[in-house]
């Protein structure tokens, strides 16, 4: 009985895994740092700008994302900040965007995302200087 009972719960976690899971809010954002890969980045410190941005990635927070660093290349960063402390970075493609870790000892995640999903953001983007160096 105990095994069977630590066999369902072995089985529960696997799928947890499997399946993702949501991250938390984003909270206490002053400004964001937003550059395309290789490319000089631009300080969003206005509160709709900042809020914008935060709106959108909390909206993919709810989303269920995978555990683990996903490869990704020619990638956009966003730099999330307190006054001037680093509170997030994430990666950002066409079609993934990877938070990495701030601080050691913490994982990163990965989600499949659309431009769709992230239409304020891949706006900035596309009207700052393009990736460098990317085919």
């Amino acid at each position: 009985m105990v095994l069977m009972r630590l066999l369902v719960l072995c089985l529960l976690m696997a799928s947890t895994a499997v399946l993702g899971e949501p991250r938390q809010r984003l909270s206490s954002v002053t400004s964001v740092r937003v550059g395309n890969y290789n490319s000089p980045s631009i300080l969003l410190e206005g509160r709709d700008d900042v809020r914008a941005v935060v709106d959108e990635l909390n909206q993919l927070r709810r989303k269920n994302w995978q555990r683990g660093d996903a490869k990704v290349a020619c990638y956009s960063t966003v730099i999330l900040m307190n006054g001037k402390k680093r509170t997030g970075e994430f990666r950002v493609t066409q079609d993934r965007v990877v938070e990495r870790p701030v601080e050691k000892g913490q994982g990163s995640y990965h989600l499949a995302i659309s431009p769709a999903d992230i239409p304020d953001l891949s706006r900035r983007l596309a009207a700052i200087q393009p990736a460098k160096d990317c085919s």
